[in-house]
């Protein structure tokens, strides 16, 4: 019988475009071989030393800075403050024996000095109590954002065996998979690897054009992939554990909002001097079980479509948040924050059903996906008052869900040398949503039509300018890295150009994407003895807001991280790999 250990399909994929443009976007990380004296085992240490220092460049908007909203994030730092004076270390550990069994532990630590000792910074002319207690970070905000801390990362281990005369692949821990042929971060929240893991927006937000894979977090699960034919394998995987996407806290310099999300314990408009604090605290998050999500997928490569097809069916749980109010109560039309409660809601019991493509077509790497999610949660008020039936159960909530279609497509290639740069790599994503039905929860889904979307009054009757979701919803990303080799003995230099935006819409999803909101970077870059890398990038953002009559408050954002107009920086990093 033929054999089949030769290289598989889910592998060959878009091969030549994406190695290339590997080693153009990337500097070769170092590896540490231990010798334990016996040749059937491979032991690979591998270490990454990082430090970053981020100066604010950009004046602080006052519109920003006088809505009781927005203001922490943006009183945080001031104009040439560092916004960042922090170390990384990466360390990972991979053994293999005899090529085909072992186990890989990785880890990471961190420190940032411009958030040690720092107090919560709020606007002095409003009223408004600060988003954490006593002006002080929470415990959680500290950890993530000051440290000295750290965490596990991947902890599996594997092995590969023939079932017959089928390969397979199985793991067993906390690592990462992702399907589909999503490459930027837009890709990642419309493609079907959307909540397959938990993303770091943290670093998402702070790296721009960064590709998707480096975002995803490993999580518990058993998962595995067997070869059935030279041209079909199948993959499954079967979650152990759930956790959330990691966003950028409020009241930190990229903290969109100031009450979200994990890290902040309320948000108060004011004080009155007889019904006490106005606002809402936070309460525990409503979160699904650890298990039951679980995902098949099957990948196709037929001789005459010279590319590779994918078949993907999920069932899952949102690791995006509906921020609602599950308990309310109030005096003279006011919530009173000690009895009123916000909570971060995580649905489950979603489907997903993709089929993606990718080919190379003229030297051109091209991926393309088309999914439908059923009962996945949609855009919410925010802040929506659900108070009405109480706190949900696992799993559950009372804001609105319904089904969406999402679509990507992207391309990536090389070009050869010019007499402007030596080599130069691109890509491009185009992604799509499409709100096909609002199956539940109507009265706070914040679409154009419904009663959840609110103008600046916090009237019924917003739209699209208010933060509104629209039926349809188109945005782009790009990235350009020309690249020029040995401009002195042992040094590649790089200059990375990245740049995201709406074009059309907003999405009926969370973080989907507004008209008009986006970010864009431009840098250099040093590979220094395929060892050292050194990188000093500015970062800022684009995005539409409103404001009211006087024009000198923000009234209402479309989307979120509008207000980081306002938070363009300088960034330096140095990266060591031993």
């Amino acid at each position: 019988m033929k054999s089949r250990r030769q290289t598989p399909a889910w592998v060959r994929q878009r091969p030549t475009v994406m190695a290339a443009a590997a080693v153009l976007m990337a500097g070769n990380a170092a590896a540490f071989e231990l010798d334990l004296g016996n040749p059937d085992l491979a032991v690979r240490w591998d270490n990454t030393v990082r430090y970053n220092a981020a100066q604010r460049v950009a004046a602080r908007d006052s519109r920003i800075g006088n809505n009781y909203k927005f203001d922490e994030g943006t009183y945080s730092f001031d104009k040439g403050d560092l916004v960042a004076n922090r170390l990384d270390l990466l360390t990972e550990l991979d053994m293999v024996y005899k090529k085909n069994m072992g186990l890989r532990i990785s880890a990471a630590g961190w420190y940032d000095n411009a958030y040690d000792g720092k107090s919560v910074t709020r606007n002095p002319a409003l009223s408004s109590p600060s988003s954490y207690n006593n002006s002080q970070y929470s415990n959680y905000t500290k950890r993530y954002y000051a440290g000295p801390s750290g965490e596990i990362l991947d902890a599996f281990v594997f092995t590969n065996f023939d079932a017959g005369d089928v390969p397979v692949k199985l793991k067993v821990g906390r690592h990462t998979v992702f399907w589909g042929e999503a490459l930027l971060l837009g890709g990642a929240m419309h493609g079907v690897s959307y909540s397959q893991m938990p993303l770091d927006l943290q670093k998402g937000f702070a790296t721009p054009g960064v590709e998707a894979k480096e975002l995803f977090r490993p999580l518990n699960q058993i998962s595995g992939q067997a070869q059935l034919t030279d041209t079909l394998s199948v993959a499954a995987q079967y979650f152990l554990e759930w956790e959330p996407y990691r966003y950028p806290e409020g009241g930190t310099y990229l903290g969109p909002a100031d009450f979200a999300f994990n890290g902040p314990d309320s948000i108060v408009q004011a004080v009155h001097p007889v019904l006490g604090p106005l606002g809402y605290t936070r309460a525990a998050p409503v979160t699904p079980k650890n298990n039951g999500e679980f995902g098949v997928s099957a990948k196709w490569s037929p001789e005459p479509l010279d590319g590779t097809l994918g078949f993907y069916y999920r069932r899952f749980a949102d690791k995006m948040p509906q921020p609602l109010v599950t308990e309310l109560k109030a005096a003279a039309g006011f919530p009173l924050a000690n009895d009123s409660h916000y909570r971060l809601i995580y649905p489950d019991k979603i489907d997903l059903f993709g089929v993606s493509l990718a080919k190379n077509i003229g030297g051109v790497s091209v991926g393309a996906e088309l999914s439908y999610r059923r009962n996945t949660p949609l855009s919410a008020q925010t802040l929506g008052n659900a108070s009405a039936f109480g706190v949900p159960a696992s799993g559950q909530t009372f804001g609105p869900r319904g089904d969406t279609m999402h679509g990507l497509v992207n391309l990536m290639g090389t070009i050869s040398k010019t007499p402007l740069f030596d080599a130069a790599s691109w890509a491009t994503e185009l992604t799509w949503a499409h709100l096909a039905k609002v199956r539940s929860g109507e009265n706070l889904f914040n679409g154009v039509g419904y009663d959840g979307c609110r103008n600046a009054a916090g009237a019924v009757g917003g739209d699209k300018w208010d933060g509104c979701a629209t039926k349809n919803y188109v945005g782009i990303g790009a990235a350009f890295t020309p690249t020029w080799f040995q401009v002195m003995p042992g040094v590649d230099l790089s200059m990375p150009i990245t740049y995201s935006i709406g074009l059309k819409g907003n999405s009926p999803t969370t973080f989907g994407g507004n008209q008009g909101l986006g970010n864009y970077s431009i840098g250099l870059g040093a590979d220094i003895y395929q060892k050292y890398r050194v990188d000093l990038k500015y970062i800022d953002y684009v995005g539409k807001y409103r404001v009211n009559a006087a024009g000198n408050t923000v009234t209402t954002v479309n989307g979120f991280t509008s207000v980081l107009s306002d938070r363009g920086f300088l960034s330096l990093t140095f990266k060591a790999s031993f």
